[in-house]
């Protein structure tokens, strides 16, 4: 069989060319493995670290910002690589080639991608990238600071003043439940807090946040619940109206062993269920009454704490 020459380069082609004319160094030099852009941006933002090409914004994995940069080449650009031949990828990052802002913050870094077949180890390629970074807030840290933005309003009440320590131990347990979800969740706050007679109002971030309070507030308490909604706009993209949510949450006054007067008689509370409270006197007749009831009638309630 005749000697074969590169076409390019001039080297004896042996049987592990990839081409008929072409070495395998020449060959990828014409047909890389892979083409990357020169360079691309990307926003991060100063609180969370999220980051967004355009508007969807990601939740990093970490809060270390070269890792949240070797990420964001994951996503971005190595991630689009494997979609029709499998490629095994290395990303790392020259040091001296980071720049920082004023602030001390990484503003531009140059990335090595190396890649390479994994069914065949001699078809590899590396390139450099160039990763411009704009540090911002992302929407939802900008609301966090603003402090004032809200979808949904709950109301939390009790019957009078003589109560209001009560509403001060729900808070504190609100607050840590809502703590959790939003380090699991950063869309889930708690806006602002205002004092109303009786009570409070909580203005939260999300209708999910509702329901979550919600559910908690139903596992741990009884009280009577009324929704309400209020149109405060349209979405003209969706074509759809946009509510404001409140939630009415008034917690009964009373709990089970609490003796209560009604119509001059004595009855101590033996039970309340999901919407009933029982009731039984001296002589172990039954009472059930409604929830509403115990925010309606003028009773007396004798316990030693509430």
């Amino acid at each position: 069989m005749p000697n074969r020459f590169c076409a390019i380069c001039g080297n004896k082609l042996d049987g592990n060319s990839p081409h008929f004319g072409m070495c395998i160094d020449c060959y990828l030099k014409e047909h890389p493995l892979f083409e990357l852009p020169d360079s691309i941006s990307v926003n991060v933002c100063l609180d969370c670290g999220s980051y967004a090409k355009k508007d969807i914004w990601i939740e990093p994995s970490s809060d270390d910002m070269i890792s949240i940069l070797q990420e964001i080449i994951q996503k971005y650009l190595v991630k689009q690589l494997g979609r029709n031949t499998p490629i095994e990828t290395l990303i790392s990052f020259d040091e001296s080639s980071i720049r920082y802002s004023s602030r001390d913050l990484i503003k531009s870094v140059e990335a090595l991608i190396k890649g390479k077949l994994e069914s065949e180890s001699s078809f590899a390629h590396q390139q450099v990238v160039k990763l411009n970074v704009n540090h911002m807030l992302c929407r939802n840290c900008s609301n966090i600071r603003a402090g004032t933005y809200f979808i949904a309003i709950l109301q939390l009440r009790v019957k009078n003043e003589t109560q209001i320590d009560t509403i001060q131990k729900i808070l504190n347990r609100i607050n840590s439940f809502t703590q959790d979800l939003f380090e699991k969740d950063h869309r889930q706050y708690i806006s602002k807090i205002e004092d109303q007679k009786n009570g409070v109002d909580l203005y939260l971030s999300t209708n999910e946040l509702m329901n979550h309070l919600v559910k908690f507030l139903k596992s741990n308490y009884h009280f009577l619940l009324k929704r309400t909604k209020k149109l405060v706009g349209r979405d003209r993209q969706k074509g759809k109206n946009i509510y404001r949510l409140k939630t009415l949450i008034k917690f009964l006054p009373i709990r089970i062993n609490d003796v209560v007067e009604i119509d001059g008689q004595e009855y101590t509370i033996t039970g309340i269920t999901k919407n009933k409270v029982v009731l039984k006197n001296e002589y172990n007749n039954k009472l059930i009454k409604n929830y509403s009831y115990f925010f309606s009638e003028n009773i007396n309630i004798k316990t030693d704490e509430v």
